[in-house]
């Protein structure tokens, strides 16, 4: 088990003997570095035209929490083939690492991993939205990155740290969770989670793009050379 999550299963087992963090704490998804966020709770997710959203954060209600930070990446489950695990920086580096090869398909986001969280967010919060854009997605393979000890800004932003990540598929969420310790482990809202609703940069199929415009062209002159001479 990685440092984060054996630092959350910790948070986890302890939440179980003392008081769970109030049901009003959570987290909240914060787009670009201005003094707005751009991508704004909707009431169901925050979505992102942007992708990837660099850069990203979070903001916490209550403000002013410390706890270590996990950030956690919902891929849609039939985009995995090949993906290469997000590299995060900024604030913090770190490659967020999946979880389980068995995608999250049911049930609530804590629960799969392992950890007994507020709120603990259902799939159904998260999948229908995530299929409108990509019909083939049944669920989200997991990945988290630690990026260690934090301290939130109230949920007007901007955040105290700022993040930036790989490109992501389209239809991704981006969400985090915070060990506070005796506390207990706080998530972020469903409606604060931030949704990529954006295709990524392919910075690979650009450059073969070029090559084959580039051998078309050569083609394309070798032909007119060959009819010019047969002429």
């Amino acid at each position: 088990m990685s440092r984060v999550l054996s630092a959350f299963a910790l948070g986890a087992a302890v939440s179980l003997t003392v008081l769970a963090t109030p049901a009003s704490a959570t987290l909240h998804g914060w787009c670009g570095s201005g003094t707005t966020s751009l991508c704004l709770d909707n009431g169901t997710n925050s979505p992102f035209s942007v992708n990837p959203p660099n850069p990203f954060g979070f903001t916490s209600s209550p403000p002013g929490e410390t706890g270590i930070l996990g950030i956690t990446i919902l891929v849609p489950d039939n985009e995995n083939g090949g993906f290469t695990p997000p590299h995060i920086t900024g604030a913090a580096t770190a490659t967020a690492n999946l979880v389980s090869t068995t995608p999250w398909t049911s049930g609530q986001l804590d629960a799969y991993l392992g950890l007994s969280a507020n709120p603990a967010n259902p799939i159904g919060a998260y999948l229908p939205s995530t299929k409108a854009l990509d019909p083939g997605a049944t669920g989200f393979f997991v990945y988290m990155a630690d990026v260690g000890t934090q301290t939130f800004a109230g949920p007007s932003g901007p955040p105290n740290q700022l993040f930036d990540i790989t490109s992501l598929p389209l239809a991704s969420y981006i969400v985090g969770f915070v060990d506070l310790g005796p506390s207990g482990i706080e998530a972020t809202a469903n409606s604060s989670a931030i949704f990529v609703t954006a295709r990524g940069v392919d910075v690979v199929a650009q450059p073969r793009a070029l090559v084959l415009l580039g051998a078309g062209l050569v083609g394309l002159g070798l032909v007119l050379w060959l009819r010019r001479w047969s002429a």
